[in-house]
């Protein structure tokens, strides 16, 4: 993209060409003292609902700068559905799972409730910030949905389509890639569990579900947040095989 060297920015009104914007705060500081942007420089500005266009620096005061949007560059998509449910961790691994997972192109993100869960909460201002920051970085359009936190038990009653849930116990041959068939399908979900896996009463509680499948991710133990990246990359490389 030959406009890829502006700086990005999500924005969650309503964008349309030749309109004037006046930008938050917490870009107005950014784009004045970090990026020392000036009056008729240009950036991109974005959402999933009107695309992607390129604007321009009309005004800068000490808090705000307005810009005015001229060109749209990128239509905005529809997207294949991908959720992750993933069991709550500690914040900062929770950030880096949600980071990759953003960049690989999940559209929803459902946080779970496990047996094993040490905790069950969760910090929702830094999460939308991460995922804010790594669609910007990734050049998305769409931002994930983030979802309420839900018990583990009661994930199937809200996700439609195919689930794939990470089990550590599972054969290496009962890969993702033995499963290319069964996977084409527009709505898969992968399930990612905490620190310590999936207590035996999960896994019989998955093998009642007619919609859910067990995988192997390799033959080693995966940190959470590399087992989501594993999981989903391997999901993608699925599906382009099927498309």
């Amino acid at each position: 993209m030959k406009f890829s060297h502006l700086y990005r920015i999500y924005c969650d009104t309503m964008l349309s060409e030749s309109k004037i914007v006046s930008l938050e705060t917490k870009y107005s500081h950014y784009l004045k003292n970090v990026l020392r942007l000036k009056i008729k420089d240009q950036l991109r500005i974005f959402n999933g609902i009107d695309g992607e266009f390129i604007a321009t620096i009309i005004d800068i005061t000490k808090n705000t700068i307005s810009i005015e949007l001229n060109n749209l560059i990128k239509k905005p998509f529809i997207i294949r559905t991908l959720t992750l449910g993933l069991c709550i961790i500690k914040i900062d691994r929770m950030l880096d799972a949600i980071n990759m997972a953003v960049q690989l192109g999940v559209t929803q993100i459902v946080p779970l409730i496990s047996e094993r869960s040490q905790l069950r909460t969760m910090n929702n201002d830094r999460i939308l910030k991460c995922i804010i920051e790594a669609t910007q970085q990734s050049e998305r359009l769409n931002l994930p949905a983030i979802d309420q936190i839900t018990l583990l038990k009661d994930y199937n009653k809200k996700i439609k389509g195919v689930i794939i849930y990470a089990n550590e116990n599972e054969v290496e041959s009962n890969s993702l890639m033995n499963k290319i068939n069964s996977l084409n399908n527009d709505d898969i979900s992968l399930i990612v569990g905490p620190e310590g896996g999936f207590s035996d009463e999960e896994f019989y509680m998955f093998s009642s579900w007619t919609n859910a499948f067990s995988i192997s991710l390799g033959p080693n133990i995966l940190r959470t947040e590399t087992a989501v990246a594993t999981g989903l990359a391997q999901i993608m490389l699925v599906r382009n095989i099927n498309a």
